[in-house]
């Protein structure tokens, strides 16, 4: 397998970024973006046991669904067999666990091969989170010494009021 180099953070310094990208927001739109984030963290984190729980649900019902259609693919595969070969319950049985076992293992072989796609996703997931630190680091150096004390008074009273009400 061929291992990621080290050019992340040549390609992410290559990507500039422009200052034209930065739209200029005033104060009030940055305290309501920051309200709004906090607004949506504490709704997570309140509705996480219903979160979880729904997240369970529909796992056992694709489960459920997935154990339906093997049984119908069962069923029909035996039914198949039964009509072309002159075997009984338990050959048929025998051929369908054989046929199924071959698959697996051919999609176990074809999930080896795709482990290298894993390496390019997470260095593009690098180069993307290089990018964007650069961008943060540049818009917050355009910010006014004002706004800075503002923006960070808005995220402490955010964790602040975060914790009060959550924890």
């Amino acid at each position: 397998m061929q291992q990621p180099d080290n050019m992340d953070q040549k390609v992410a310094d290559k990507s500039h970024v422009n200052s034209e990208d930065h739209e200029y927001h005033s104060d009030k739109e940055m305290l309501i973006y920051v309200g709004v984030k906090f607004f949506l963290l504490i709704t997570i984190i309140l509705s996480f046991d219903f979160l979880v729980e729904l997240m369970l649900i529909i796992v056992d019902i694709i489960f459920e669904l997935i154990h339906l259609l093997i049984e119908f693919i069962e069923e029909f595969l035996e039914s198949i067999l039964a009509e072309a070969l002159p075997t009984n319950k338990h050959q048929n049985e025998v051929i369908i666990v054989n046929v199924a076992m071959i698959i697996v293992l051919y999609a176990l072989y074809r999930f080896t091969h795709g482990v290298k796609y894993l390496y390019r996703l997470k260095r593009h997931i690098k180069v993307d989170w290089l990018i964007y630190k650069k961008r943060k680091v540049k818009s917050w150096k355009l910010l006014s010494l004002l706004s800075k004390i503002k923006l960070v008074t808005a995220y402490c009273v955010g964790f602040t009021l975060t914790f009060l009400l959550v924890f």
